[in-house]
């Protein structure tokens, strides 16, 4: 909230009134961080914990104000590189500690001003929503945010209103456990009452059977943090629908996702509930200076080097503050990189390759169950009418689950089921050591819905251990998972709360195996989020040219976006008009070639790459359709939501009359998109088309019109008969009048039943360019 300064007098900070635009989150160093640094073979000081001796903004450190040493680097196995920037005192002498409270007596004033107002805002919230909320609580981790949360919650309000909440994941740091103690017994003594809240499962189980967590595959905390905790509140309130507020220790200046919260929030972490956010607008000089100023406790982790206390291993946590870790809490975190080793050791045989990949966290890029030595037993495949599950070893009885979606209707294959008034079949045929699943391939174009739960469940009955993620998705108590054993009850109301986890199973989610396809599938397809082109930007760009990049009229987030598109549409390059744009500019954005030449580009990049090879022509494909495929394709719920934004964005450019199509809207809604042939292609065009193929299939200048109209051939390649929607008729009489006009470019036969095209390998796709 405040700006702060260095104090040379004290060795500590000095807030001013002034508002803070930006907090590099200053934090205090210990000895202790700098014996782990090696700084005491540099610098003499004494090994005494009592108070610090200097500052840290992210790797740079400083002493009474003067920067004195920066790191650069540092992994899990390997110390940050120590560059000596200054001598902190002349001649050797040792280092004076921090003046804690000259500190503290300096900053009184503006920080009294800052703590009344904050427990004034928290009195002022409880008050507006003691009528709503059936339980208030603190979120407490153990950390310095929660630990200033709690204190200023505890001053502001009585203390049989709230309640402490500590989820105890099983994996916090030791440091974290002594401050967890210390607070409770506290809250005992002050009439607070303090839930530890625990996952039945211990993280060296759940590590095996979900994979390691990752940054985009994060079930550790459903598992071991809020289910346990939504589980414990309603043990507590009796209530399986209980409204909670959560006072929790999120600051703004942590990181930008969280400069974007707000002060009170409903449904931010879980749905049904709200968040307050006491101390949101604080940064971390103040929140230190409050720490000390009024005596609290303090994780000895921080004194360590670690910025954050939280879970040992963390997919989120950089490569440097790993090494921190490792080295304080050595033994436990060797815990983990054993098992990770062990999982990925089948992938990566090499025992130097595996070390490395430990060392630089690639565990943590994770997407799937492709490299890691654990099975789900639930494989999809299709055999051209159907779509097929074979479920081997299954954890749970596939009926019990299937009360979540309708009513079985028999108890015999094929099944019959109501579902929204609606009657569906599906046949589940026994083999052995588990059953193969059909549904019917049309059911996937005209009720999505319907067929991504019915997958869900078998994807549920396949992994399930019982998380009690399900369990606490579901607000009408319909679910348990107590002791083990899954039941769901007949009272049901369908309301398909416990499907809301992508493919229906944190475990499916997490170890599922990649579809395979061409290299693009690899990569994220949420190419553009909610900020696909619009034509005024596009104008925009062509009128402005080079002086686009610091002229445009876009928001950042917008322009940032764009660029993406301009990029992948080859219209620039670093800052620079590209050659192909000026092409373009010649050509005119009125021309269809334009759009097309634009098109045939961005076909090379994710997003659209998958749109032309997943949207057949001439098809109505309803929204929830094309979200289907895109969660096959490994997208999750949320991004398939933008991405088909993003398409409905795109069909209303001149793309649409190149091979996009067009929308339909109900209510200004777009519902469904339909995919259509280029009309009038210009033969230029699809010879560009042509050697853009050529050049992405590893410059392969031979081929047939049967290979270019086989759609199904994985390859990096994309056929202009895919692009534009070009049947082979059409095709083979714009590839005739192209071996006419354009001989130095193109030969092309179709006699005898030979359909040879030979393409000059001594030609590019840039120079079909210079026939525009």
């Amino acid at each position: 909230m405040y700006s702060y300064e260095f104090d040379e007098s004290t060795g500590g900070l000095l807030l001013n009134s002034s508002p803070l635009g930006f907090s590099k989150e200053p934090r205090p160093v210990y000895y202790k961080e700098l014996d782990i640094l090696g700084l005491d073979q540099y610098w003499n000081y004494e090994k005494n914990d009592t108070f610090p001796y200097m500052w840290a903004e992210a790797n740079s450190y400083y002493y009474r104000g003067r920067k004195v040493a920066q790191t650069k680097g540092g992994s899990l196995y390997t110390a940050p590189k120590i560059v000596i920037l200054e001598e902190p005192e002349p001649n050797g002498e040792p280092l004076s500690f921090v003046d804690i409270q000259g500190m503290v007596e300096k900053n009184k004033t503006i920080l009294e001003g800052l703590v009344q107002e904050t427990i004034k805002k928290v009195y002022n919230t409880y008050i507006d929503y003691q009528n709503k909320v059936d339980v208030f609580y603190v979120a407490f981790s153990g950390g310095k945010d929660s630990v200033v949360t709690l204190d200023i919650v505890q001053r502001a309000l009585p203390h049989n209103v709230f309640k402490v909440l500590f989820g105890d994941t099983g994996m916090e740091f030791p440091d974290t456990y002594t401050v967890v103690d210390s607070t409770e017994k506290n809250c005992s003594s002050c009439g607070i009452d303090f839930i530890r809240a625990k996952s039945d499962f211990t993280p060296e189980y759940t590590w095996r059977q979900f994979g390691p967590p990752a940054k985009v595959t994060r079930w550790c905390c459903s598992v071991h943090k809020t289910a346990p905790q939504i589980l414990a509140l309603r043990e507590k309130t009796g209530k399986t629908n209980f409204t909670g507020m959560a006072f929790i220790g999120v600051r703004a200046s942590e990181s930008a996702s969280r400069g974007e919260y707000d002060y009170v929030s409903l449904g931010e972490k879980h749905k049904g509930q709200y968040g307050c956010n006491p101390i949101l607008e604080w940064n971390s000089a103040e929140l230190y200076l409050y720490v000390y100023s009024e005596n609290l406790i303090l994780n000895e982790a921080y004194k360590k080097g670690n910025n954050r206390a939280g879970c040992l291993v963390c997919p989120n946590v950089s490569e440097k503050n790993a090494f921190f870790r490792r080295a304080c809490y050595t033994k436990d975190v060797d815990v983990y990189m054993d098992m990770i080793s062990s999982m990925y050791e089948e992938s990566i045989q090499s025992p130097e390759r595996l070390k490395e990949f430990l060392s630089n966290t690639g565990w943590k890029a994770r997407m799937n169950g492709r490299d890691v030595s654990l099975n789900i037993g639930c494989k999809e495949t299709t055999d051209g009418n159907n779509q097929i599950l074979k479920v081997r070893n299954p954890k749970t009885d596939w009926k019990e689950w299937m009360k979540t979606v309708g009513v079985l209707l028999n108890d015999e294959s094929p099944y019959k089921m109501v579902f929204k008034d609606k009657e569906y079949s599906f046949a589940v045929v026994d083999v052995q050591n588990g059953y193969d699943v059909y549904i019917e391939g049309h059911l996937a174009k005209s009720d999505p819905l319907f067929v991504k739960l019915l997958k869900n469940v078998f994807h549920k009955s396949s992994c399930c251990i019982g998380c009690r993620e399900c369990e606490v998705d579901c607000q009408n108590g319909c679910i348990s998972m107590k002791n083990g054993i899954l039941h769901i009850s007949d009272k049901c109301v369908h309301c398909s709360q416990c499907h809301k986890v992508d493919k229906g199973c944190l475990i499916y989610k997490s170890l599922e195996m990649p579809k395979g396809g061409s290299k693009m599938e690899s990569k994220s397809l949420n190419r553009y989020s909610t900020h696909a082109p619009k034509l005024e930007w596009i104008n925009q760009y062509f009128e402005l040219k080079n002086d686009f990049v610091i002229n445009n009229s876009l928001g950042s987030q917008m322009f940032s976006f764009f660029k993406k598109f301009l990029r992948d549409a080859e219209l620039i390059n670093g800052e620079t008009f590209t050659p192909t744009a000026q092409i373009i500019e010649n050509i005119g954005l009125d021309n269809s070639s334009s759009w097309a030449i634009i098109l045939t580009n961005l076909t090379y990049s994710p997003q659209i790459n998958w749109f032309v090879k997943n949207l057949s022509m001439n098809e109505v494909l309803k929204k929830e359709y094309i979200a289907s495929l895109l969660i096959e394709s490994g997208t999750n719920e949320r991004a398939a939501v933008d991405i088909f934004r993003s398409f409905s964005r795109f069909v209303e450019l001149p793309f649409g009359e190149v091979g996009m199509g067009f929308s339909t809207k109900e209510k200004n809604r777009v519902v469904s998109i339909t995919r259509t042939p280029w009309q009038n292609p210009d033969p230029r065009v699809v010879l560009y088309a042509l050697f853009k193929f050529a050049e992405a299939c590893g410059d392969y200048y031979q081929f047939t019109l049967s290979r270019l109209l086989n759609h199904e051939i994985d390859g990096d390649g994309v056929s202009p008969s895919e692009i534009f929607g070009l049947d082979r008729e059409q095709m083979e009489k714009i590839l005739n009048g192209l071996s006419i006009n354009y001989p130095e470019f193109i030969n092309a036969s179709f006699t005898l039943d030979l359909d040879n095209i030979t393409l000059r390998s001594d030609k590019s796709s840039q120079d079909v360019l210079s026939l525009f």
